[in-house]
């Protein structure tokens, strides 16, 4: 290898392996795979916020009306999702989803919270990379009470999801 290559490949070298670092608990808000997904949320919520997506909304009573479930799909003038909400509840717990996708509609961000009447609360912040595989999950819980929930970490196909979303 000549001097010049080599040179080039020593200095490269930690500017790639920064950005191959794992996202871990103490890294993960500067982390530039992490910053890389905020940019998209904001990208989404911008042009959410400008009236610039199309919205889709639905809402079902399932199980003898025990539990109830809305569904809101956003999507791009080409067509591709950028934001799908899901939200669900019984009587006694609610839980909401927030899904966002990039350009090519890949799953990049999940916001999920689930709570209880009797106070409990959970978040969880969930990650994908490039491909649409976790990354990293900012998981909190205050309280306890919180029941499982079945709003899903991450969703592949929103919009076949949220036509199928009132079938029990």
């Amino acid at each position: 290898m000549n001097k010049a290559l080599l040179l080039v490949v020593s200095v490269a070298a930690p500017l790639v392996s920064l950005s191959a670092e794992p996202v871990t608990e103490k890294n993960w808000r500067n982390h530039p795979e992490i910053k890389k997904i905020r940019s998209i949320y904001d990208e989404v919520k911008a042009e959410k916020d400008a009236g610039n997506l199309k919205k889709q909304n639905r809402k079902c009573e399932l199980h003898s009306g025990y539990f109830v479930i809305e569904g809101t799909l956003y999507t791009d003038n080409k067509g591709v999702v950028r934001k799908y909400d899901v939200r669900a509840g019984t009587g006694d717990s609610a839980g909401t989803a927030e899904y966002y996708y990039d350009a090519k509609g890949i799953p990049r961000f999940t916001y999920r919270t689930r709570s209880s009447y009797y106070g409990g609360r959970k978040t969880d912040r969930i990650y994908m990379d490039e491909e649409g595989h976790w990354l990293y999950t900012d998981h909190k819980e205050e309280g306890g009470g919180v029941p499982g929930s079945e709003l899903s970490e991450s969703i592949s196909d929103p919009a076949g999801d949220y036509v199928d979303l009132c079938r029990e």
